[in-house]
């Protein structure tokens, strides 16, 4: 209304639309700036620091997506695009956070067995990809214990009572890329 006062705006419309411009500008604006600046952070590279592995050299020029695959037990695939973070603890481990009742869910209780990919890095054509990984669905009381050893997995989402976590443990993953031959890594 100062704005309308100071301006000497007469007319129901005319100030409509002026205090409807002020507060697209007050409260959408820095709404969404704030929105941009968290997914920026959960898309961030998948690592962080300084690595002497390969794998973990490799993703840090990755985001922190990748195609997730189960099979379940009649052996029907199911794939999804899905965010991870990795383990700052161990190389070869990745968490994935998903709804309770999701395929991926069901088919990892059944099968404890799952295969990735990421996508490749525009400039390098880095990939990593892995067919041999553990699969563990972690719920209930055990997700706080989780938190609690593994806090980069808070990233992911901001509530894990609907959620459970993927604890995806990589046996061997494929390095590829268009600047060298395809490496594989064993753990």
């Amino acid at each position: 209304m100062l704005f309308v006062s100071y301006f000497n705006i007469q007319g129901y419309f005319a100030q409509s639309l002026l205090l409807s411009v002020i507060g697209y500008i007050v409260l959408v604006i820095p709404l969404t700036v704030l929105t941009l600046i968290k997914q920026r952070k959960k898309f961030s590279t998948a690592t962080s620091g300084q690595h002497d592995h390969a794998l973990g050299s490799a993703l840090q020029h990755l985001e922190n997506i990748f195609v997730l695959s189960t099979v379940s037990s009649d052996n029907v695939v199911s794939s999804s695009v899905i965010t991870f973070k990795q383990s700052h603890t161990d190389e070869n481990v990745f968490y994935v956070v998903t709804g309770k009742d999701t395929t991926r869910v069901k088919n990892i209780i059944e099968s404890h067995r799952a295969s990735f990919t990421t996508w490749y890095d525009a400039k390098t054509g880095t990939r990593v990809s892995s067919n041999a990984v553990s699969a563990t669905v972690i719920s209930t009381e055990a997700v706080n214990s989780e938190l609690a050893s593994h806090p980069e997995i808070k990233s992911l989402s901001d509530n894990f009572t609907k959620n459970v976590i993927i604890k995806l443990t990589v046996q061997s993953a494929l390095i590829e890329s268009f600047q060298s031959s395809p490496e594989v890594v064993d753990f």
